[in-house]
């Protein structure tokens, strides 16, 4: 077949002149390059999605880290009049999990919406629409289970920095 294709297929030439010409190819050969060329683009893909993920836990600590700072003198404060720090913990933990859980919400929303689309303007008509599925589910709660653990690990500093031996105001 390759030679077939050699003396009766002139290499194909790409729109741009500085490229070389591509040499005549079987079918198995495009879809081994083309399948080749899919794996290398989801491995780049899962990397950035994994960065992007240590990225967004990083960011979650720090700001929820960053609000228990900012209000350091009425947790104190709340701590010494008599609150528990079960009390101050759960308090903490709502105020980061209701936009977390609000954001999560809008984020799979809008992916999903997003994948219906692609599939409309660009599958074959009469594509099956994707629908979520277990995995779906299974992903997004370990990815918010994820997300609660990094908040429960500031919770130390909460009750270290509210401490009544550690109350000192200027």
């Amino acid at each position: 077949v390759r030679t077939y294709l050699a003396v009766h297929a002139p290499p194909r030439v790409g729109g741009n002149p500085d490229d070389s010409p591509t040499p005549p190819r079987t079918f198995g050969e495009t879809l081994q390059i083309r399948t080749a060329r899919a794996a290398t683009f989801e491995k780049i893909l899962y990397a950035a999605v994994a960065l992007t993920l240590v990225v967004a836990g990083c960011s979650l600590a720090v700001t929820v880290g960053g609000g228990l700072v900012d209000r350091k003198r009425p947790f104190t404060l709340l701590r010494v009049s008599g609150t528990p720090v079960g009390v101050l913990s759960r308090v903490v933990l709502l105020e980061a999990a209701v936009p977390l859980v609000a954001a999560t919400v809008v984020a799979a929303g809008i992916a999903y919406w997003t994948s219906v689309m692609a599939v409309l303007r660009l599958a074959p008509a009469g594509t099956a629409i994707p629908q979520l599925g277990r995995d779906y589910y299974t992903i997004m709660g370990i990815g918010l289970a994820v997300a609660f653990g990094v908040i429960t690990l500031t919770l130390p500093l909460l009750r270290t920095m509210t401490a009544p031996s550690a109350i000192r105001f200027e």
